[in-house]
């Protein structure tokens, strides 16, 4: 007779299993093309119907790029002709040969600047991009990119984009909020501090034109990150030896998202109940009682 798990002899259950592990993209020579899986769950906030006749194409944006060492951060988001899907943070830790998603997608959302104080903490100031652009946050991670943090500016929904930032340390730092496109005649350019790591955010000015920072990051002199025409693609590429070598690459067209029309159809109503079969001949049928009317005093 075989030999119980140790577990079962034990009486106890198995561990859940762990989540699996992000995809792991390998850059070998062609560009690399993001997974994008088409759902009724992703397509249903954006008001989009994407069929097999009108598909709707999925783009792939990336917006800036930091690197810390040999690991390499890419911020963008997934987008179509007129919608955003989601934001998305690509990470490689080997120098750009292989590739995974470092934090999940948020809907609707989009990631812009990145920037690292040190090689544990780092910052990816991002918005919600409907309408109007609402709710802008940061992802924040503290061990160099493994996990990420979301961090809302405000507590409750506010419309405004983050124009510009800049962290002197983990836990000092400076922002400029754009509320001019959000439709309002007197919105104005809002400038933040914080002392706590992005944990609160301190009003310091409102100004009628854009400021600019004290204090910026500094250019990547050594990495770039270009969109190629010829090739549809971005590339990343290293200065090595005064010539420009390519890193990596990224499809920017993705495939088409498209659901069957039995997908988009809406859910059938109930039927109604049946009607109760008549009575047979001769069966009496209960009179309705009177209503009770209470006596007046």
């Amino acid at each position: 007779m075989a030999a119980l798990p140790l577990l079962l002899l034990a009486g106890l259950q198995a561990p859940d299993a762990l989540p699996p592990a992000p995809p792991r993209l390998e850059f070998t020579s062609k560009p690399l093309a993001v997974p994008f899986a088409c759902s009724e769950e992703t397509l249903e906030p954006l008001g989009l119907a994407c069929t097999e006749q009108e598909p709707c194409a999925v783009f792939l944006e990336l917006a800036a790029l930091e690197v810390v060492g040999s690991s390499i951060f890419l911020t963008g988001n997934l987008h179509s002709d007129s919608q955003t899907y989601s934001s998305i943070l690509l990470a490689s830790e080997d120098g750009g040969k292989t590739w995974r998603e470092a934090t999940p997608r948020i809907p609707l959302a989009i990631l812009d600047g990145i920037q690292f104080v040190d090689f544990a903490h780092g910052f990816a100031a991002g918005q919600i991009l409907g309408q109007l652009p609402r709710d802008p946050f940061f992802l924040v991670t503290s061990d160099g990119g493994k996990t990420w943090n979301r961090r809302p500016l405000f507590e409750e929904s506010r419309v405004g984009a983050i124009d510009s930032f800049y962290f002197e340390n983990r836990m000092e730092g400076t922002l400029i909020l754009d509320r001019t496109r959000g439709g309002e005649a007197n919105a104005k350019y809002e400038v933040y501090e914080t002392k706590t790591g992005g944990d609160t955010w301190m009003l310091r000015e409102v100004l009628a034109r854009q400021p600019k920072l004290k204090k910026q990051k500094p250019p990547l002199t050594e990495f770039r990150l270009r969109a190629d025409a010829a090739t549809r693609s971005y590339r990343l590429e290293q200065l090595k030896n005064t010539r420009w070598a390519l890193v990596a690459s990224f499809e920017i067209r993705l495939a088409d998202c498209k659901l069957a029309a039995e997908a988009l159809a809406p859910p059938p109503e109930p039927e109604p109940a049946p009607e109760p079969p008549p009575p047979p001949p001769g069966a009496r049928t209960p009179a309705a009682k009177p209503p009770t009317l209470k006596k007046k005093r």
